[in-house]
Order: C-alpha cells, then sequence, then structure tokens
C-alpha cells in the first residue's frame, strides 16, 4: 500500500477501530472479573489476563492515551506501562499519571517501569564506556562521542521527551495523587527481561 493509499485508509480503520474498542470495553465492564490494564503497550495482545491498550490497531483497544483512558472512574484493577511514560512532556506525563489514578478502584495498583537515565549519565561523566547492549534501538545511537551516551537516552531519535532516575519517577507519582509509591524488583510475570538491564520499576496504589 503506498503512502497515499495509508492516509487515506488510515482515519477509516481508526474510527473502526475506536468503535470495536468501544464494544470490548463495554463487555470488560460487565465481565464481572478484575480488569487488568497495560497502557503504552505498542503492537502486541494481552495475555495472562492483562487488555493492552495503545494506538496500534494490532493492540486489544485502540485510544490515544493523551487523550485520556475510555473506562470510567474506579473500574480498573491493575495498570501496568513499561516504557511509556519516557515518550510523553512532563505535563502529558502528569495528566496521563492522574487518568490512571482516576480509572483505579480504590486500592487498585499502578505498576511502571521506564529507562533509567542515570546509567547513560554516569557513563558520560565517569568517561566509562558501555556496552552495545545498552544501545538497541540502533537507529537513535549515533556514537560520534560520549556524550551520545545522553543523547541516547534523552531524545532517542525524537521519540523521548523526559528522562528518569529512582527518585524522580517515585515524586512524580507522589504528585500524581498515588498512595504508597515505591521501587519494586523486576518481576518476570510482568516486565521484559530484555529491557531489565536498562529499566527502573515502581508500583503505587490509588
Amino acid at each position: 500500500m503506498g503512502r497515499t493509499a495509508r492516509k487515506i485508509a488510515w482515519p477509516v480503520a481508526s474510527r473502526y477501530a475506536r468503535a470495536k474498542s468501544r464494544r470490548k470495553i463495554g463487555r470488560l465492564l460487565k465481565g464481572g472479573h478484575p480488569i487488568w490494564l497495560e497502557v503504552g503497550a505498542g503492537e502486541r495482545g494481552g495475555n495472562n489476563g492483562w487488555t493492552t491498550l495503545d494506538l496500534s490497531l494490532k493492540a486489544d483497544l485502540f485510544a490515544d492515551l493523551r487523550k485520556g483512558l475510555p473506562f470510567p472512574p474506579g473500574s480498573i484493577d491493575r495498570i501496568y506501562s513499561s516504557h511509556f511514560l519516557e515518550h510523553l512532556t512532563f505535563r502529558q506525563g502528569q495528566d496521563f499519571l492522574g487518568d490512571c489514578l482516576k480509572a483505579l478502584r480504590p486500592g487498585g495498583e499502578f505498576s511502571i517501569c521506564v529507562p533509567n537515565a542515570r546509567i547513560y549519565l554516569e557513563a558520560y561523566v565517569r568517561g566509562q564506556d558501555l556496552p552495545d547492549e545498552f544501545f538497541g534501538y540502533q537507529r537513535a545511537f549515533h556514537h560520534t562521542t560520549r556524550i551520545d551516551y545522553v543523547n541516547y537516552t534523552a531524545y532517542m531519535n525524537g521519540q523521548h521527551c523526559y528522562m528518569f532516575d529512582e527518585e524522580n519517577l517515585i515524586r512524580r507519582l507522589e504528585i500524581a495523587g498515588f498512595k504508597n509509591p515505591g521501587l519494586r524488583a523486576f518481576d518476570p510475570e510482568l516486565d521484559r527481561a530484555d529491557r531489565d538491564y536498562e529499566s527502573i520499576y515502581a508500583a503505587a496504589n490509588r
């Protein structure tokens, strides 16, 4: 399909996907089962009880998270976000976190992981070399000098809007109004092992 054809087809496909998602959400809400939602999941369908949501036709639910979560307040039991928050500006990110907080049931869990910018910043300051695995997205890595370690995590070829360390991630959750925010360990049933080397993990409750 050519570029022009794709531009024409996208509005039609997205309208259909939104309508289909509204029906799926209705079934989830009426199903009587706990709702576990993975947001910003990319082009993946959910498994092990999780439902995925993203601006992708391949996700279980189609929605633009910058415009809010398409769920009523207090309707979701667990929300998981992996390597998504860094793609939003600070204001967009706080709006997103607030939407997640509002959508959770009282006591519901919000679990998140983001890239650890500290790794790249410390390598730059200390003059250390990092192994190739720290630059898995090769299109974003243009190594002319060591400052490009910072450029990689800060900008990700125009995709990243924000950098995190452990302190900042927890503070962002506190500002959003979450209860008991704290760092957590890698969870093999939840997190991607191929991103563990560069990730910060946290969890909080409504």
